[in-house]
């Protein structure tokens, strides 16, 4: 009999683990096929629909971020100036507000850490019924027989840590959280800016080589107009006239490229200050920016970046929360926990077995000490976890201030080079342009002609729009140090 229970036992144990499986794997083929085809079931997702739109209508925090997120950007759009590009990040940027709604969280959970240590108070109110039957006795009172009866109980309790140092490393860990989230909040609103300032520059990059690819291109076409003529003329070959169609085409080509690389860039734009944008005005690189890496020296600048890099100073954060939760760990496994507790209840029973009811009142109060030994919670030690946790995240603060002092000194160089770069192409401007003006001046007097001067002036051109991306370019590695060192605001330019 025992080994046929079994047996049915260790049936029952298989039929529900086999049904737990296939529960658990509905996903199949067929039905992801459906999904892809036929999109979820329309009842479902009209439900869903309908659930969103009334969550979305409500009155409260929500409408605030409606209002401050969901205004439409399209009213906006049009050429924004980089100030304006600026505030607007500031207001509606999705990082930034959602690096605010950590810091409500933070505080959140800080106050759920300082209610750990209030007094914690319950009501239970326990209705029921209880049916007596007396099977046998010896007992001459308890052959009464039986009774059913209802009996109401009402309890009141309340206990009030005394001392749990699980719960103060508790408090001291929210208090910390709080205080890495608006420094978390800091760097988000610095990256931003950041990547805000870059995009707007990158976007006047492509708009300074799109207007001269546009002016090169015109002036291949009048070239290669000039060359047919001439061609029919006898006064030049059509090898020359091909030869500018093809350089013409790849002017095309390069403009076609440039204009998608403006439009990835305005995108980009639009989706970091939450505005609508169609261009950008041109940059200007002010004359205080030009030489910055000659007032600053590596070494100073990678001090600065560790001591106000807002990324590096969070993670540092994350370092002090990882050991607050250790010690935390420590405490909840091995510390001791003294509580007072008092709890009163008051029962009414309508009947007993023995034939009449009653009603009591009773009050308990004492002090509670309970000491962990061994696996007090049967879930294992904590503060091996936690020990893990902490070697990870003093691995993640070296990772990330390497990567700081890199970026630093890399960014650094960059800027010597572009200076570099900047000197040489604004000299091989300058005798492109005299070499201009002196082909007018042949042309003047009939030594030269129009095709040799277009060649000047495109060559001329070239290198101006050159000098001018690569300014710029000196100016997108400027923010990006004044971001590392964390010197990024709004009024970066200012």
């Amino acid at each position: 009999m025992q080994k046929s229970v079994i047996g049915a036992l260790a049936l029952a144990s298989a039929f529900t683990l086999s049904a737990c499986d296939g529960m658990s794997n509905k996903a199949t083929p067929e039905r992801l096929e459906g999904l892809v085809e036929d999109g979820v079931a329309e009842k479902r997702l009209t439900a869903a629909t309908a659930q969103f739109d009334k969550t979305m209508a409500r009155a409260n925090s929500i409408a605030a971020l409606n209002s401050a997120f969901g205004e439409d950007a399209t009213a906006n759009a049009g050429v924004q100036p980089l100030s304006q590009m600026l505030e607007a990040a500031l207001k509606r940027n999705p990082d930034i507000g959602r690096a605010a709604q950590q810091i409500n969280r933070a505080d959140a959970q800080r106050l759920r850490a300082l209610f750990g240590y209030l007094p914690q108070v319950s009501l239970s109110y326990t209705s029921t019924t209880v049916d007596t039957a007396v099977v046998a006795s010896d007992n001459a009172v308890f052959q009464l027989g039986t009774a059913s009866y209802p009996v109401t109980t009402m309890t009141v309790e309340l206990r009030q840590p005394l001392l749990d140092m699980s719960r103060i490393y508790g408090i001291r860990l929210g208090s910390t959280a709080r205080t890495a989230s608006e420094l978390r909040y800091i760097a988000t609103v610095q990256k931003a800016l950041y990547e805000t300032f870059d995009a707007y520059l990158e976007a006047s990059q492509s708009k300074v080589k799109i207007a001269e690819l546009k002016q090169r291109s015109g002036s291949l076409t009048r070239q290669a107009t000039a060359e047919s003529a001439l061609t029919e003329t006898g006064l030049s070959n059509d090898t020359s006239r091909r030869a500018i169609m093809a350089e013409q085409a790849r002017t095309e080509s390069d403009l076609a490229m440039e204009i998608t690389r403006l439009n990835e860039a305005l995108s980009r734009l639009s989706y970091l200050s939450g505005t609508a944008i169609s261009d950008v005005q041109a940059i200007s690189v002010p004359s205080g920016v030009l030489g910055t890496e000659r007032r600053i020296s590596a070494e100073a600048a990678k001090e600065a970046a560790r001591r106000a890099n807002p990324e590096l100073t969070g993670i540092a954060m994350s370092v002090v929360q990882a050991d607050l939760a250790r010690k935390q760990a420590i405490a909840s496994d091995f510390a001791p926990v003294i509580d007072l507790f008092m709890s009163m209840e008051t029962e009414v029973r309508a009947g007993s077995r023995f034939g009449g009811g009653s009603e009591t009142e009773e009050t308990t109060t004492g002090i509670r000490v309970t000491l962990p030994i061994f696996n007090a919670r049967g879930d294992g030690l904590r503060t091996l976890d936690a020990n893990v946790d902490l070697r990870a995240a003093i691995v993640d603060f070296h990772a990330v201030r390497r990567q700081v002092d890199t970026g630093t000194t890399m960014t650094l160089e960059r800027m010597k080079q572009l200076t570099a770069s900047i000197g040489r192409l604004s000299q091989a401007h300058g005798n492109a342009a005299g070499n201009v003006k002196t082909e007018r001046e042949r042309m003047s007097s009939g030594e030269s002609n129009d095709l040799l001067l277009a060649a000047r002036e495109r060559q001329a051109s070239g290198l101006k729009m050159e000098v001018q991306v690569q300014q710029i370019e000196y100016l997108r590695a400027w923010a990006k140090l004044q971001y590392l060192t964390g010197a990024m605001t709004k009024n970066v330019l200012r």
